[in-house]
């Protein structure tokens, strides 16, 4: 056995010690310690106030000490949303661009990257809606194929904008 597994056995050892002993001394399931949740609620925040004086005292920014005092301060009622949420199911869907990442030319064959996907001239979009009309190193233009064939020009976009 390692000088590793060896004591983590110890310290599992002494949990489980510690918390047979802390069952046993209060008899069989009663808290430990503070008898009401009054008195565990005012613990705390003696606890927290002794933090913040600390804190203070430790020649901190006074934007820092201003967090630490704020953090003891109780929540107001109705910070969190309470309302069902609303779902917008009809409407006008507002249509987002593909996104143009990559160019590579072998020879006469030009690719376009387009959300991840290779296309040469005349191809469709995986998506729909547009055939790539022609690849240029700085854009793409794509023709749509509704009624009205409106032209898309796309910028080439650095993949590294994405991960950012």
């Amino acid at each position: 056995m390692t000088k590793r597994e060896t004591m983590l056995l110890w310290l599992m050892g002494a949990a489980v010690l510690a918390g047979a002993g802390m069952y046993g001394l209060t008899g069989k399931g009663k808290s430990m310690g503070l008898s009401a949740p009054g008195k565990a609620v005012e613990a705390t925040l003696a606890a927290g106030q002794a933090l913040v004086k600390a804190v203070k005292d430790a020649g901190v920014s006074e934007i820092q000490a201003h967090v630490a005092t704020m953090a003891l301060r109780p929540w107001e009622p109705g910070l969190f949303y309470d309302k069902a949420l609303e779902f917008q199911t009809e409407g006008p869907k507002s249509e987002s661009l593909p996104a143009y990442t990559g160019f590579v030319e072998v020879g006469s064959l030009r690719l376009a990257i387009i959300d991840g996907y290779e296309y040469r001239e005349g191809d469709e979009l995986e998506t729909g809606g547009y055939l790539v009309e022609e690849i240029r190193p700085d854009q793409v233009t794509l023709k749509g194929l509704d009624k009205d064939n409106k032209a898309v020009r796309l910028p080439y976009q650095d993949p590294s904008f994405f991960t950012q």
